[in-house]
């Protein structure tokens, strides 16, 4: 099989991923298909690849088109799962490796008596604060790289983990170092914005959540970003609450809503492999205003790099991924933060 024909499959098994789809049709010569299940394409895949890079000698003899096939793969996804991140408050863009990062901000609230500010990124990871006027640009610090994202590919060779399955664990570790980047931004903001944006409680507290949204929803409809750990402590607790909310936080676990508030649960993770320290802080929920546009711009540059290591004692092969990337927000005083110390 020729290397054009195995980008096919790696492209159908990334549709089928990204549609939920279980099946492939592919288009052949004089008008003819082929329809081929997801498992299908991932053993014909494994096949192929295992006929190329399966002995030392064809590894190393076909380990750039290799890494050509994981860098497409990431590069295609990454953009559109980074922009669920504070999901309608996000913008993310891939821009050349010479190409300098630069976003057009969203207009200012000529009505509204607000400050406005952007925190960037710098250089040693410290995060510069700017007082901005006129200007409508910003230009992205793009001075992080992910962590190295290893994983064995004898593990995609020998069956224990599909080709999706491999790129999902590259892309999730790259995903968590950009989230993790946004977080620090935030605490930063945080700092900066007033005492009415912010409340604090030992358990949760109704009133201390409707003050922030209170606050907010000057600027627009309140959203609330949390984990499921904070969402499962929002109880609907008054005679106002419907009987299909309690039926949701019944069998979901937490209220889609709260007081015409919509709740988007964030994503969660741990920083290692010994669940002790997670990515997202519990104990904090960040409540925007909806309609207002991006808060956070996040600046991908160049391509995703791929390279092996070879150096383990067992001459198993890993792969190491990483990426260029940026990160800024922008704030009018319109978001603010709600903590329930408990959950620290």
């Amino acid at each position: 099989m020729e290397m054009n024909e195995i980008k096919n499959i790696v492209k159908a098994l990334s549709e089928c991923k990204k549609n939920g789809k279980t099946s492939y049709t592919f288009a052949l010569a004089e008008d003819k298909t082929e329809e081929l299940s997801v498992g299908a394409m991932n053993e014909t895949l494994r096949k192929e690849l295992f006929e190329l890079c399966g002995t030392r000698t064809g590894y190393e003899r076909h380990k750039l088109d290799l890494f050509d096939l994981i860098q497409e793969s990431i590069d295609a996804k990454v953009p559109a799962e980074l922009a669920h991140f504070f999901d309608g408050f996000t913008t993310v863009q891939q821009f050349g490796p010479k190409d300098e990062p630069e976003f057009t901000l969203r207009k200012d609230k000529k009505n509204l008596r607000a400050r406005k500010f952007a925190v960037l990124g710098a250089s040693a990871g410290s995060y510069e604060v700017f007082r901005l006027a006129k200007e409508n640009k910003i230009r992205i610090n793009v001075t992080a790289v992910t962590d190295a994202c290893q994983i064995s590919f004898e593990d995609f060779l020998s069956g224990r983990v599909d080709w999706n399955e491999m790129l999902d664990a590259i892309q999730m570790g790259m995903e968590d170092r950009v989230y993790d980047e946004v977080l620090k931004c935030l605490a930063v903001v945080e700092a900066k914005l007033p005492q009415a944006n912010k409340a604090s409680s030992t358990d949760f507290d109704p009133a201390a959540l409707e003050k922030v949204m209170g606050t907010i929803a000057v600027y627009g409809a309140p959203t609330i970003f949390c984990t499921e750990t904070f969402a499962r402590q929002i109880t609907e607790g008054y005679s106002w609450a419907s009987d299909a909310e309690k039926l949701a936080r019944r069998n979901v676990g937490y209220l889609a809503n709260y007081k015409g508030a919509k709740i988007v649960i964030l994503p969660q993770s741990f920083t290692d492999e010994t669940n002790t320290t997670k990515v997202t802080d519990d104990s904090k929920a960040y409540v925007m205003p909806a309609g207002v546009g991006s808060i956070f711009y996040i600046a991908l540059q160049g391509d995703t790099q791929v390279r092996d290591i070879d150096s383990n004692e067992d001459w198993s092969i890993e792969l190491q991924t990483y990426k260029r990337f940026g990160v800024a927000a922008l704030v009018y005083n319109d978001l603010g933060t709600v903590e329930i110390t408990s959950l620290k």
